[in-house]
């Protein structure tokens, strides 16, 4: 028990630290005291110095032996510590990956979508248990819901079979043809709405002309308006051959191949969007990361909902929300999705309890993607020792040296072989001496000492 209460006042005291705007812990100390959003960020590098330094280790290794390319942004606790580009976003030509690179997302751009449809229903244009014929008449799936789509339990059949079978025009065909297509040919559904979880990109391309239809807007048109812009995503755009007037600024996709790559040119499916379609940054998707945890453009009540797994209709939990994967790691609640779509290979995964965030963005068709994501998981997850002394210097810091004191006793009462690096305590309260945080270092140091000493008495 004397365990799991320690790791349950961890897990709360670094929730409630991590990633926040420094003035609501500052009260005690005047303005000049109050540290910078860069002075937040300098000090989570600094105490997360050795696992950025072990992810860059790895992604060396990564570039070397598996031929990664492509851009990798991690975050710890919300501060975004490491960026990096990597080989080339042309291997054919060498033209070098850099930060401001834009890859296709492929299928992580389903969130987006799912974002879309929450909006309407937040404006009252929708509900998630409206039926979809509702919105698009002319289908013949009369029992499927919004909600089911979103979830992946609405059974469509798959529009590409259609779009490769039976559309012969030059020009690929918009989403407004793919509803056309379904109308007229009228696939059977795989099974009943509900009852059933089966990943269906069809859903997708239902909701996003759903979407324009209640919006008037183009799907690009709407998120521009209500998600893009407003959080400062400039570089994040819905790409359409069916829609001429959207410029392409995003990087091919390319296949590995033994000798080299061979470069993928768009295809027919490449006109429908919603279940792909979206191009962005890791720069962009930090701040689409950072903008769900400020409840806007989304607010709490409705993530709270995307966050969700569902339960069909005979009893089996899916553990898929609005456009988001779930699992847990290490005791974390993790929102992440993939993306794979002609050379594409995207990863988002967002880790809710510490705000840790890891994109990979990848436009060489490589399966490393996520092996990689996995072993940055493990480097960036819980170790004791940091956390521990990332909790006593904040506490020091922002709440002074007696609770930070007092904390330390009772961790020392719960297991007396608690390791805290003291030298990262002192590193920290050097910086922010330099910084002219005068006051904040002087509490930093005597809570060192203070603790030290407690260390000292206890290890006689």
């Amino acid at each position: 028990m004397k365990l799991y209460f320690r790791l349950v006042l961890i897990f709360v005291l670094v929730c409630g630290l991590s990633g926040n705007d420094s003035r609501i812990a500052s009260a005690n100390f005047s303005r000049s005291e109050v540290l910078t959003d860069q002075e937040n960020l300098d000090l989570c590098k600094i105490f997360s110095a050795e696992k950025i330094a072990r992810v860059d280790s790895l992604i060396n290794d990564y570039s070397l032996k598996n031929r990664f390319n492509g851009n990798i942004l991690v975050a710890i606790n919300g501060f975004n510590v490491y960026q990096r580009s990597i080989g080339f976003a042309d291997p054919v030509k060498k033209i070098a990956a850099k930060p401001e690179t834009i890859y296709q997302l492929a299928s992580v751009s389903k969130q987006f979508t799912a974002a879309a449809i929450m909006l309407l229903k937040a404006d009252g244009k929708l509900s998630f248990d409206d039926t979809l014929v509702k919105y698009l008449p002319e289908l013949p799936y009369r029992n499927v819901t919004i909600r089911q789509l979103l979830h992946h339990l609405g059974g469509l059949p798959n529009y590409m079979y259609l779009t490769d079978r039976y559309w012969s025009s030059q020009t690929p065909p918009t989403n407004e043809d793919v509803v056309t297509l379904m109308a007229k040919y009228k696939l059977p559904a795989f099974f009943q709405p509900g009852t059933r979880y089966d990943y269906s990109n069809t859903g997708y391309v239902m909701l996003a002309t759903v979407v324009e239809r209640v919006s008037g807007m183009s799907l690009n048109d709407f998120l521009q308006r209500r998600v893009f812009r407003p959080l400062g995503m400039t570089s994040t755009y819905i790409y359409s051959t069916a829609d001429t007037s959207s410029k392409r600024r995003h990087v091919d996709g390319f296949r590995a191949t033994r000798s080299g790559y061979s470069r993928i040119l768009d295809t027919r499916n490449n006109g429908p969007v919603g279940d792909k379609g979206v191009c962005s940054t890791t720069g962009d998707m930090f701040k689409w990361d950072r903008g769900l945890y400020m409840g806007s453009p989304l607010s709490q009540d409705l993530l709270d909902e995307a966050f969700a797994p569902v339960t069909t209709n005979t009893g089996r939990e899916i553990p898929y929300g609005f456009g988001f994967r779930i699992k847990e790691c290490n005791g974390c609640k993790v929102i992440y999705h993939n993306g794979l779509w002609e050379g594409a290979r995207t990863n988002f995964h967002r880790y809710l309890d510490t705000q840790n965030t890891i994109v990979v963005l990848n436009n060489t068709s490589t399966r490393i993607n996520h092996e990689l994501v996995r072993q940055i998981e493990a480097i960036i997850g819980g170790d004791a020792k940091i956390v521990y002394t990332e909790i006593l210097a904040k506490m020091a810091i922002e709440e002074g040296v007696d609770p930070a004191v007092d904390y330390y006793n009772d961790i020392l009462d719960s297991d007396n072989e608690v390791i805290v690096n003291f030298d990262k305590i002192d590193s920290v309260a050097r910086y922010l001496q330099k910084s002219g945080k005068l006051q904040k270092a002087s509490q930093l140091e005597e809570m060192s000492n203070m603790c030290r000493e407690l260390a000292g008495i206890l290890n006689f």
